[in-house]
């Protein structure tokens, strides 16, 4: 028989800078693969997208044998080809050829086998950043600052960029785990070296928050950077960027160590030196004599800087190379000495520049700002302005040694230098060009006198507006070799009207290779909000968010003065909507930048930019052509102005059609027509729309609605009402509902008393916007639709706006609405003794209403009326519906096969109805009831369908409820960082939809995820907070009481426990938060070692020891029931009891996949045990489990254990 095959030890790597002369086989796997055996690079011949995949699956798992199986899963995870066999000899066949015949070895089972030593760089990176921690930790600073940019260049470059496979993510995520480790290391081995070193621990804090920005060891790390270097107020503005971040996403507050940074920087001394300190008049000494003194920086850029910077971690990093080029820290400069910020107006390219500004600042370098304006006063304007600062601003002996052959000629382009050196020497007389030549080789040299002792930053602002002097001026300084350390950053806007001159000189340093462009874009979705925050303390909700940077298309000026306009007009950010923009229009600020840029086009090509306007974004030109009153020439002569303009651009394999380069252009100039001229431009466009024959109902809808007169009333409503049925069928229900109120609109000025039309269009947009989400808004659309039905005695209007102000499947937790149950009582007044699908319907509804009310104990009997209908109608959508009314009802750890079995029925129902909504609420039944069962695969099958559904539909409470249980299982799985990150995601996703759900399902989880990292008592603010926010929910206390536990405050946990334990804590209701209150409770007791009581529990938790402990729809699973009896037993003096119950806690909690249940019932048993070689062995399980996880508690508890 074949001798089982032995895994082999992997090699440990060598350090990234200094390859060994031994190393036989060096592979790249991060960034550009490289594969070097031998010293020949053999990359070239992994040929197509699979072949590096599956390479580097093998070598990731090279100390194994891998079977065929899992290769083919591994490369083709969703989908395989037919013949699989056949394509994996295929790729396994190229691999051979590039690697060599002997590099594989097996045939079912295969190794990967190279040339020794072996080199990879995601072994090193790990291995480095592991030393660069120990040598810091050793006390060697620099030594480890070293040692980790090793590892940080390596995972900064991502895993096989581009290849898409399940399993790289797991390997992407420690590559950034290794980044996040250097990244510390880096910013704490500088804050110990100090001076230079200080603006890389700000850019490794600053890179740290972009990546992690709910993280707060990068926020701590960028205070104290910002306190060495002495801008206090900036760590203060950190500071409070954090708490409002924690505060308004997570509901807790920063850290204890956090708050000792804040504590420091508030005793810091007011007049401490910093990044703006005044300049010394009496300057040091340099090398050779030549005095140098601080200058400080110029107000326009500290003011600019003081703005909030949001993002822009690619375009800092590219700014920090240039300069760190620029003054030799690095190799120099390859694009020369200037670098060009680009983008449009509003962008924040001078923000951007003060940036850059500020940190070369801190690093005692010279900043020399100037700006071009539109109406040139002055030649060389932007040089004079920068030049000007220094001469006018350093001492009077530096001047002299920095200005002493040139003096002369620099007076002539800063006049005023001569009142302050009048002994300077006349510059001679000759032609222009040459006195020109002189002054130019004058500024060179003074830059160069400069620079060779301090880094030189000129800043020049609007250089598309430079004059021709300036920009001559500018190539002479790029081709100039003498200044040493010199950095010359301009911004300019891209397309503006007169910016020839400066176009024809940047097209000639391009050329020459001695210009770099950094172009600047708008900010993400994710920034945008982000910014709206900073700028009014308040989160905005995710469809703000959205509107507002697809409005904006992430213009930071934009952003800001929209927000400043909807504040003053008493719109807080943290309610508004996506409505809220288009009530209130644009602000002032943004009309008049844009109407500058307008203002200088034709009236003739303006006229035309407007028709288009009132098309749309994008506008198709024969359908503008159609439109205009201009001939053909003027046409095409207005077209050419509006593209040279950049006002608007062609788009891309689209012949004829164009689009606005900006919505706001688009919108200031229809805003800027009259609303009789707009009216009568969209009838024009609907009519030729028409005329066309272009059955486009989206558009036909907006134009005749907008257009809409006495005349047209039935066709704007027909075409808006078409076009909403055809975005619903498209689940595009944002885009319907706009239709079904834009319908409304004209409804309610045309037609008022029509109120039968009306009951139905708000039935249609109060169903449109529950599927959006926007369930605040559709619950008004609902309301008023009943009280329409109502009036006009329309029960199946009644039940229809009853039904959907009640389509939450998953009820708010602890929340009684009672103007719903009374809507849905009213609405089966009018259908009783009927046997219908809407009763049924009706029904169900009710039973989730009643779930959290006094009236709870009426749920069964609704639910058998349910029932007992849907048999009547053999209906299996009937079925279904009955089905979610009694799965509701019997929700009690009692009934947990039933459930099942009730759960299953549905979903059956539900496919046969081919009802995917309903199918979904199955899933998820059934998701919570196998979860309780402990039948882990069926869970993961029924999560996975359950997305999948989620997917198609495209409704946001589904796909909510996808998020929550990925970090639900990642928690039950130890992957505390994944489960944190999922339930971030979920709660932005969720929030704006439902809030307080979405809070509580966030709150559940952040607290089992805080309490495993030992950090739970950093949310007793929001614990205390639900326990006010939802009275009715019990286990909010009781969570509040196990966190007053883990802090050791035992008396005021004492004082809630006994406030729960009433009547033998009978008054706690038998629902689907039973389970989850009895366990807190038994937590609760063991800590406060109350035998008594323990014994109750222990009772009433006994019957359901083959459960699992859940919390609500499954948004935690905290292992088996028996771990928690054990606990119980141990504690009432049941040892015997409690032993059986801990042993069958460690097979239930590993045959689920719960190792951080499994390693807490290790550690609890080893207490009941007491010293002993099967404690010691149970301690040492827990202890692996905590290692191989990283689980601060549980590490914790286990080395106090072994003390003990």
């Amino acid at each position: 028989p074949r001798q089982p095959r032995q895994p082999r030890q992997p090699r440990q790597p060598q350090d990234d800078r200094t390859p060994t002369a031994a190393e036989s086989t060096r592979i790249q796997l991060c960034g550009r693969l490289s594969v070097e055996i031998k010293g020949e690079q053999r990359a070239d011949l992994l040929r197509g997208k699979q072949v590096p995949l599956l390479l580097a699956y093998l070598l990731l798992n090279r100390t194994r044998y891998v079977g065929r199986e899992e290769l083919i899963g591994a490369l083709w995870p969703n989908q395989a080809p037919r013949s699989q066999d056949a394509a994996l000899r295929t790729l396994l066949s190229r691999l051979r050829s590039a690697l060599g015949p002997q590099s594989l070895t097996g045939k079912n089972e295969l190794l990967l086998t190279l040339p020794e030593p072996v080199w990879i760089d995601m072994e090193a990176a790990a291995v480095e950043v592991q030393r660069a921690e120990d040598t810091l930790d050793g006390g060697d600073a620099r030594g480890a600052w070293a040692l980790a940019q090793v590892p940080l260049n390596i995972a900064s470059r991502g895993l096989l960029p581009g290849a898409q496979a399940a399993w790289l993510e797991s390997r992407r995520r420690e590559l950034e785990d290794i980044r996040r480790r250097a990244l510390e290391v880096i910013g704490r081995a500088g804050l110990s070296l100090g001076g230079s070193q200080l603006a890389s621990v700000e850019r490794a804090a600053r890179n740290l928050i972009d990546a992690e920005p709910y993280r707060e060891s990068g926020y701590v790390l960028l205070m104290q950077s910002l306190d060495a270097q002495g801008n206090v107020a900036e760590g203060l503005r950190v500071f409070d960027q954090l708490r409002t971040l924690l505060r308004n996403e997570l509901g807790t507050n920063p850290s204890p160590e956090t708050m000792a940074v804040h504590e420091r920087l508030l005793r810091a001394p007011a007049g401490r030196a910093g990044a703006t300190s005044a300049p010394a008049e009496a300057g040091a000494e340099a090398g050779d004599g030549v005095p140098t003194a601080e200058l400080q920086l110029p107000s326009e850029l500290r003011d600019r800087a003081e703005a909030p910077l949001v993002g822009r971690g690619r375009e800092l990093t590219e700014l920090e190379a240039l300069w760190a080029a620029a003054t030799g820290e690095v190799n120099p400069i390859t694009g020369g000495r200037i670098a060009l910020i680009v983008g449009d107006a509003g962008i924040g390219k001078t923000r951007l520049a003060a940036e850059l500004a500020c940190r070369a600042h801190a690093q005692h370098a010279y900043v020399l700002p100037g700006r071009s304006s539109e109406d040139t006063l002055v030649p060389y304007q932007p040089f004079l302005e920068a030049l000007r600062h220094y001469l006018l601003n350093v001492p009077l002996t530096q001047l002299r040694a920095t200005a002493r052959e040139y003096g002369g000629e620099l007076a002539r382009l800063v006049p005023e230098l001569r009142r302050r050196a009048p002994d300077l020497p006349a510059p001679p007389e000759g032609e222009p060009e040459t006195e020109r030549y002189r002054l130019f080789e004058a500024v060179v040299a003074l830059l160069s006198a400069i620079s060779e002792h301090t880094p030189v930053l000129i800043v020049l602002d609007d250089l598309q507006w430079a004059d021709r002097p300036t920009l001559l001026l500018l190539r002479h300084l790029a081709r100039a070799r003498d200044p040493v350390h010199l950095l010359i950053l301009g911004t300019y806007r891209m397309a503006e009207p007169g910016a020839g001159a400066f176009a024809d000189a940047l097209a000639d340093l391009h050329h020459e290779r001695l210009v770099t462009e950094v172009h600047v874009s708008g900010l993400s979705e994710r920034e945008t909000a982000e910014l709206v925050t900073i700028r009014t303390g308040q989160s905005p909700s995710r469809a703000f968010a959205r509107a507002l940077h697809a409005e904006t298309e992430g213009n930071p000026f934009f952003i800001e003065e929209i927000v400043r306009h909807l504040a003053e007009a008493g719109v807080r950010a943290g309610d508004a909507g996506a409505a809220e923009l288009q009530r209130f229009g644009l602000p002032e600020g943004v009309k008049q930048v844009i109407a500058r840029r307008i203002a200088r086009l034709s009236k003739q090509t303006t006229e035309w930019l407007r028709v288009a306007a009132v098309i749309g974004r994008d506008f198709d030109a024969s359908l503008l052509e159609r439109v205009v009153s201009l001939d053909e020439d003027e046409f095409l002569d207005a077209l050419d102005a509006a593209l040279a303009a950049g006002v608007v651009v062609e788009e891309s394999g689209e012949l004829g059609r164009y689009r606005f380069s900006h919505t706001l252009i688009r919108e200031t100039l229809y805003e800027g027509m009259s609303a009789p001229r707009r009216a009568r431009t969209h009838k024009r466009v609907g009519e030729a729309l028409e005329a066309a024959r272009r059955e486009s109902l989206p558009s036909l809808a907006l134009h005749f609605t907008r257009a809409a007169g006495p005349q047209d009333t039935e066709k704007a409503i027909t075409y808006a009402h078409r076009a909403g049925e055809q975005a619903t069928a498209m689940l595009a229900h944002e885009e319907a509902a706009e239709h079904y109120s834009r319908a409304l609109a004209v409804l309610d000025r045309f037609e008022p008393g029509a109120r039968e039309r009306r009951r139905d269009l708000l039935l249609l947009l109060g169903e449109s916007r529950v599927r959006a989400g926007e369930t605040a808004m559709a619950g008004s659309a609902f309301k008023e639709a009943a009280a329409l039905a109502e009036e006009l005695g329309d029960s199946a209007g009644l039940a229809r706006a009853a039904i959907g102000a009640s389509r939450r499947y998953i009820q708010q937790p602890g929340v009684v609405e009672a103007e719903l149950i009374a809507m849905l009582k009213r609405a089966l007044g009018a259908t009783a003794g009927e046997s219908t699908l809407v009763r049924v319907r009706l029904l169900a509804r009710l039973v989730g209403a009643l779930y959290y009310s006094p009236e709870s104990d009426r749920m069964l009997e609704l639910a058998d009326e349910a029932m007992q209908i849907a048999d009547e109608l053999g209906d299996p959508e009937a079925g279904a519906y009955a089905c979610a009314a009694r799965r509701r009802a019997i929700w009690d750890p009692a009934c947990l096969q039933q459930r099942i079995a009730t759960s299953t029925e549905m979903l059956t129902l539900a496919r046969s109805a081919n009802n995917l909504e309903l199918e979904l609420q199955a899933h998820a039944w059934l998701i919570v009831d196998l979860l309780e069962s402990g039948d882990r695969g069926a869970v993961d099958a029924q999560v996975e369908a359950f997305t999948a559904g989620a997917e198609r539909l495209r409704q946001p409470a589904y796909l909510w409820n996808g998020i929550v249980w990925r970090a639900m299982l990642a928690f039950l799985a130890g992957h505390l960082d994944q489960a944190e990150e999922h339930a971030t995601d979920a709660l932005a996703l969720g929030a704006p939809s439902e809030a307080l759900t979405a809070r509580q399902y966030y709150a559940g989880q952040i607290m089992a995820i805080r309490r495993e990292q030992g950090r739970l008592g950093e949310l007793e603010p929001a614990a205390r907070h639900l326990v006010e926010a939802v009275p009715g929910r019990l286990t909010w206390r009781g969570a509040l009481a196990n966190l007053l536990c883990e802090a050791g405050r035992m008396p005021e946990a004492r004082a809630e426990f006994e406030s729960l334990a009433a009547e033998d804590f009978t008054a706690i209701r038998r629902d689907g938060d039973w389970m989850m209150a009895i366990t807190l409770l038994s937590e609760i007791c063991v800590s406060l070692a109350d035998a008594e009581r323990s014994a109750v529990l222990y009772d009433l938790l006994l019957p359901y020891r083959q459960a699992n402990v859940i919390i609500g729809l499954a948004a935690v699973c905290l292992g088996s029931a028996e771990g928690f009896l054990g606990k119980l037993a141990a504690t009432a003096g049941r040892g015997a009891e409690a032993t059986e119950h801990f042993e069958r806690a460690l097979a239930a909690n590993a045959s689920l996949g719960a190792p951080v249940a499994l390693a807490h019932a290790q550690l609890d048993y080893a207490r009941c045990l007491g010293p002993g070689s099967r404690a010691t062995e149970l301690i040492e399980g827990a202890a692996r489990i905590a290692f191989e996880l990283g689980l601060p508690k549980v590490t914790r508890e286990a080395r106090e254990l072994r003390k003990s």
